[in-house]
């Protein structure tokens, strides 16, 4: 017999799920799986499975971030730039997936909490505050992550820019000393 099985008395009433392994009258005993601690009916279909799905995309973000940071080790492992601009976006994208799973987390718990709610409102507002605080703060660290992306990358093409430069100064002056001209720095 599984774990999750268990000896309990049928209650024909409340939101308990249960599977009768087999059938008597109600007060006759059968293994049945345990009371789930949530409602699951037509009105709270939707905000499970719209938190699940969240938290699955948390998930799934969080994965792609801790992989894609890991491969940029061999490549930011001199430049101390590199290595701080990706470290700052791990720590940023990292944060962004958290919570991502935890609004997800917290749209099915809100809905189970309706009754709660209806008997203490402001405990509503609270619950809503907050849903609304870390998605204000989820869209601030996307957009601080863009900018700081746009900013680095502007950075170094003006750095590579600035060596194209000198190389290409590097290569004329090579050339002319080859081919026995003397370099005026003035004509450069």
């Amino acid at each position: 017999m599984p774990s999750h099985w268990r000896l309990c008395r049928r209650i024909s009433t409340g939101p308990l799920i249960d599977h009768a392994v087999g059938t008597g009258p109600r007060d006759q005993y059968y293994f049945c799986i345990m009371p789930l601690p949530i409602r699951i009916d037509a009105t709270t279909l939707p905000a499970l499975l719209f938190g699940g799905l969240l938290v699955a995309c948390a998930i799934v973000m969080g994965v792609f971030v801790w992989r894609s940071r890991r491969s940029l080790d061999e490549v930011v492992e001199n430049d101390d730039s590199a290595r701080l601009h990706a470290d700052r976006q791990f720590r940023r994208r990292m944060q962004v997936s958290v919570m991502l799973g935890t609004i997800g987390l917290m749209i099915p718990i809100g809905d189970q909490l309706d009754q709660v709610f209806i008997r203490r409102p402001m405990l509503f507002f609270v619950w809503v505050g907050c849903v609304f605080v870390l998605v204000l703060w989820m869209v601030l660290m996307a957009l601080g992550d863009w900018l700081s992306t746009f900013a680095y990358t502007a950075v170094a093409r003006a750095n590579l820019r600035h060596e194209r430069r000198e190389l290409e100064e590097e290569i004329r002056r090579y050339h002319a000393s080859k081919n026995g001209h003397s370099v005026n720095h003035d004509d450069l």
